[in-house]
């Protein structure tokens, strides 16, 4: 259980131990950003292609019964 990483949040006036102050910047690596990023493009365009597919199955469905 140690192991799990979390953060509380603290209110602006209160006062924070000083342990709980620092915190490390992760860095990624050129290949971890790239994968990132392309895994953001994918589900966007996921996303993006199953509204698109729907409207088209809907617009038929109108044509179909209008006709």
């Amino acid at each position: 259980m140690s192991s799990l990483r979390h953060e509380l949040i603290h209110d602006p006036d209160e006062h924070v131990p000083e342990e709980e102050e620092v915190r490390p910047e992760e860095q990624l690596t050129r290949q971890e950003r790239r994968w990132y990023i392309m895994g953001a493009l994918k589900s966007t365009l996921l996303i993006g292609s199953a509204y698109v597919i729907g409207f088209a199955v809907i617009i038929l469905l109108m044509l179909w019964f209008w006709t």
